[in-house]
């Protein structure tokens, strides 16, 4: 069952990877998914906490970030709506897109890294120390992605 999860858990930053850069309702469909897993998985290992009172840590300290992650993913979603919607919103003109891309693709970039990390460690049967090499390492590319790409042109307003 952990890994048909862990398979779930893929599917859904996959979906969160391809929302950022669309505006179509996907981020939306994204959210409900993460939402809909979070809350059901939640529920589920409450279920069983009341029935057979497994307090195991894979049975009660997840469900924090399975509560979390939609919590926050609606914020930033709501956040996101609320700005692109007012007037003097920067959010679709090209020189937001030129600061935003290099972001986006740095977010793969750790994503990736996380979860190769987290992969390799698992499967030499430490996966604490493999997620942190892979954090550390995600780290590092995404300050040079960031740091390569504002050089690239940006306009910079003064305030």
């Amino acid at each position: 069952m952990g890994l048909e999860v862990g398979f779930a858990n893929l599917a859904l930053g996959i979906l969160g990877l391809v929302a950022m850069g669309r505006r179509d309702g996907f981020r939306e469909a994204t959210v409900i998914a993460v939402t809909v897993l979070g809350i059901g998985a939640t529920i589920v290992h409450i279920m069983d906490i009341v029935q057979t009172g497994n307090l195991a840590p894979g049975n009660t300290l997840q469900n924090v970030s399975n509560l979390l992650k939609p919590a926050l993913l609606i914020g930033f979603l709501t956040a996101i709506r609320r700005a692109e919607g007012t007037r003097d919103s920067e959010a679709r003109t090209p020189t937001f897109e030129m600061w935003r891309r290099p972001r986006v693709q740095a977010d793969g970039i750790m994503s990736g890294c996380v979860a190769a990390g987290f992969g390799v460690g698992f499967g030499i049967g430490v996966p604490v120390i493999g997620t942190a090499l892979g954090i550390l390492v995600g780290a590092g590319l995404v300050v040079f992605t960031i740091s390569h790409a504002s050089n690239d042109g940006l306009v910079h307003r003064s305030s």
